[in-house]
């Protein structure tokens, strides 16, 4: 692991505490979920789609039919909250980036749980690739300390919706919970499937980085790669993100629940990527029906849960919106209806921050309200 490893923890035990409280704030809610990939953009702006070379293409609000006055609004939020980087993108150009504190556009921040999104991608690659037969193959097929009891009943898509049914204490105090435990260990992925079943996977949704972690193995044994040289291959690289680094355990396992560092205008490509339906330029990147599945609901125990992306009520928010959650006020948000990507990195607050009031200005840009 990297020699920042105690720094990255402590950074941890402070975070997660408050995206936990986001977490069961907003995961019980009966009401059917907002989010979702349920509108596309307009055909114009799929018609006139443009991706980034080596370089984002910059434009104004204006040129890009918004107002630009909402957006300073944006600026004033971000400073008061701790932003470093914030990158939006409509129609495929930057129309507004600002950043602080001596960031600047190669700055590069941990994604935290963000990467979960990520690896929900890679998965629907290696189903596309048939090197994962579907959702419903046992997971022991790639995991031979499952093999034998009754785990062989958890299934790729059990883990990718955080219904594995197995145990895990997502508990930030003393007694420490299972994140804390993993992240001291040597071996993060041995620690995450030394876990044994408490309810009949499928059952029960609970928020679970060991479910996460399983792809680390699960993505090494299907594909013949480790997750992060899968990912330069079929993902970063077609993308065009160049630099992204995925952290690994002291065993030089990647955790795949977390920690991907790049820059802003790295995960707005990522973004942008499913915004365009997995499409990049010409090539089909990410199955479209993937991306599709991955942004609606999973299963009913929380609605506001695709597969690896949250699907989040937040006021004034396009209902279709859908975003990639990181603990300290990571995110990476998707309005396909607007045509709109937007990422903001840097200090959490995760207590104080509030993505409605986030958003509102950029939404209010795009539609004029």
């Amino acid at each position: 692991m990297s020699r920042c490893f105690g720094q990255r923890l402590i950074v941890l035990l402070f975070a997660v505490v408050a995206c936990l409280a986001f977490v069961a704030c907003n995961s019980g809610n009966d009401d059917a979920p907002r989010g979702g990939s349920t509108a596309d953009p307009s055909p114009t702006a799929v018609a006139n789609a443009v991706y980034p070379g080596a370089d984002w293409e910059t434009s104004s609000p204006e040129a890009e039919g918004m107002d630009a006055e909402p957006l300073d609004k944006v600026d004033a939020y971000c400073v008061e909250h701790g932003c470093r980087a914030v990158v939006v993108v409509r129609h495929g150009r930057i129309v507004w980036e600002r950043y602080w504190g001596g960031w600047n556009e190669a700055s590069t921040d941990n994604s935290w749980s963000m990467a979960k999104s990520v690896v929900s991608a890679l998965v629907g690659i290696a189903i596309d690739e048939g090197k994962i037969r579907g959702l419903d193959q046992s997971a022991s097929g790639f995991i031979p300390e499952w093999r034998g009891d009754d785990r062989e009943r958890i299934t790729i898509g059990h883990l990718l919706t955080m219904t594995s049914g197995l145990t895990w204490r997502m508990i930030y105090k003393q007694p420490a919970g299972d994140t804390i435990k993993m992240l001291q260990s040597n071996d993060q992925l041995a620690y995450a499937l030394n876990r044994q079943l408490y309810r009949e996977p499928g059952t029960d949704w609970y928020y679970s980085d060991g479910d996460a972690e399983a792809f680390s193995r699960i993505i090494e044994e299907a594909t013949g790669m480790s997750a992060a040289d899968y990912a330069r291959e079929k993902l970063f690289g077609p993308i065009g993100m160049e630099g992204a680094r995925w952290l690994t355990d002291n065993v030089g396992q990647e955790m795949t629940y977390c920690c991907i560092m790049s820059t802003a205008r790295n995960f707005a490509r990522f973004g942008y990527l499913f915004l365009r339906n997995g499409k990049w330029e010409e090539r089909q990147v990410v199955p479209e029906d993937w991306v599709k599945a991955s942004t609606q609901p999973s299963q009913i125990e929380n609605l506001n849960y695709g597969y690896y992306w949250w699907l989040m009520d937040f006021a004034d928010a396009p209902a279709d919106l859908y975003t990639a959650i990181g603990f300290a006020t990571k995110r990476i948000y998707v309005i396909p209806s607007l045509d709109i990507v937007a990422v903001r990195l840097g200090e959490g607050d995760d207590l104080g921050w509030d993505d409605g009031a986030f958003l509102k200005p950029i939404v209010d840009a795009a539609t004029g309200r």
